[in-house]
């Protein structure tokens, strides 16, 4: 039980990563008053990501619970199945955020409003970070997809290295990129209330 609930706890932990991406993203685009510029709104990007990664969250954990009771092949299957659904609910909104950063970074870079000209925050940095932090993000949920597709029986599970390479050692440097450029200029006192969705994920976070 204290393994399985272990593997449970690595398996959720990027949806949370996740969480704080989306988050950054919008506020983000408030900083530099940049919804003109974005294919979401950002008072509406950050609820629609949220569906998407609760959703996926929430399968995940429902996977991860039938596997840990599990005491048959099929309850096993049935499990494993519903993880792998859960990774494609985030790796699909995952790519969609991506699409929707990289157009808004296009379109405010070919129309920079007054605050991206004059904001004293590096925000082109941070939106390179995003990127970053989502591939990762994303190449750790296809591995995962990979492995839980293949089985127990299949070389990733059997073999303890491609877990520390293709999922610790990816979200390890997710954490020490928010590390050394925390986004806590972006969520400035200076940038407006947060609303309730990004108050749920900050709490999530804390």
């Amino acid at each position: 039980m204290p393994y399985a609930m272990h593997s449970v706890f690595i398996l959720l932990a990027p949806s949370l990563f996740a969480a704080s991406i989306y988050m950054v993203l919008g506020r983000l685009i408030r900083r530099i008053d940049g919804d003109s510029r974005s294919l979401i709104k950002s008072t509406k990007l950050t609820k629609i990501f949220a569906v998407g990664d609760i959703l996926a969250f929430l399968i995940q954990s429902g996977g991860g619970a039938i596997l840990t009771g599990a005491k048959s092949a099929s309850k096993m299957k049935r499990g494993e199945k519903l993880i792998i659904v859960g990774l494609f609910v985030q790796i699909l909104f995952s790519g969609f955020f991506v699409v929707v950063s990289v157009i808004f970074h296009r379109r405010i870079i070919a129309n920079p409003t007054t605050e991206s000209v004059t904001c004293t925050v590096n925000w082109k940095r941070y939106l390179f970070i995003l990127y970053f932090a989502s591939a990762m993000i994303m190449i750790r949920c296809i591995y995962r997809v990979v492995e839980y597709i293949q089985g127990q029986t299949g070389i990733l599970q059997s073999h303890e290295y491609y877990a520390h390479m293709f999922d610790a050692l990816l979200m390890f440097q997710v954490m020490i990129v928010f590390i050394g450029f925390h986004p806590s200029q972006i969520l400035s006192r200076y940038t407006p209330k947060l609303d309730d969705t990004e108050l749920i994920y900050q709490r999530l976070n804390e």
